[in-house]
């Protein structure tokens, strides 16, 4: 079977699980998925330090990871500084007592540190927006960060295989091209109009258009990113868990710095109604 007929299968029975989660009033099960997606992310993270020969503290990444969703939850992100602050001092704890090959410490504490902020932070945003108030306010705002960054992630692969003739980054990222990167734009674009008036007229439309946009690029670079960190542990994919798609953290890559985005949008951007 193709690629693209496993990447099909697989969108057709998560998708509807995502959006269903996301619209249940309650938040129980889209927190489920986001711990149970960054958790595997997480874990694809370290195995990727653990190929360049790096040893993260994986017990206490996943236990400040789950500390960090915790504080999202509990809509206590003010003492988020105060949890890395622990978990530093753990890392550095255990870095004390049991690191024996002194030439890895330094990136080996800097692999757990990044993976809890870059996997579990930046997702954590994820967990705010479902805890907006009312429930219904985060459940339009986060249909709209899927529907844009998937809208533009499909129009990027069919604009690429079609017209794609410049690469936009041939050092990190060999197959995406300067075409398929404004196909991306494109698609968001399209995907933000959709969206405001089908289901968020509250959000102006000149700023769903600017978050569209900037969101785009944003997902584009986390992409190329996350490419990076592949290239340099010489993998092409973080793991094989959805089939056509990679790993989780293959999947996470372009929402990832975009959640703080929207989060923040929602909180400070919104006009009142």
């Amino acid at each position: 079977m193709s690629n693209l007929a496993w990447r099909v299968i697989t969108a057709l029975i998560a998708l509807p699980l995502l959006f269903w989660s996301i619209w249940l009033p309650t938040p129980f099960l889209f927190v489920g998925f986001v711990i149970l997606a960054t958790l595997f992310g997480l874990v694809e993270y370290f195995h990727l330090a653990e190929k360049l020969g790096f040893i993260p503290f994986v017990s206490i990444g996943i236990c400040g990871l789950l500390g960090v969703h915790g504080l999202f939850y509990a809509r206590a992100i003010e003492f988020l500084p105060a949890l890395l602050g622990l978990l530093l001092g753990a890392t550095m704890v255990q870095g004390v007592l049991t690191e024996r090959d002194f030439k890895k410490s330094l990136p080996s504490h800097a692999a757990t540190l990044h993976g809890v902020v870059y996997v579990g932070v930046l997702c954590g945003f994820l967990i705010g927006l479902k805890r907006l108030e009312p429930p219904e306010l985060g459940s339009r705002f986060l249909t709209f960060f899927f529907v844009v960054i998937m809208a533009g992630d499909v129009a990027a692969y069919f604009v690429g295989r079609a017209f794609g003739r410049h690469k936009l980054a041939p050092l990190v990222s060999p197959g995406k091209t300067i075409e398929g990167a404004v196909g991306n734009v494109g698609g968001s674009l399209a995907a933000a109009v959709a969206v405001h008036y089908g289901l968020f007229p509250a959000l102006p439309l000149a700023h769903a258009l600017v978050l569209a946009v900037v969101m785009n690029i944003i997902g584009q670079l986390g992409d190329l990113y996350e490419s990076l960190l592949k290239r340099g542990a010489g993998t092409k994919d973080a793991a094989a868990v959805l089939p056509g798609h990679g790993g989780l953290l293959d999947r996470l890559d372009s929402l990832l710095f975009n959640a703080p985005v929207l989060y923040y949008y929602a909180q400070y951007g919104l006009p009142p109604t």
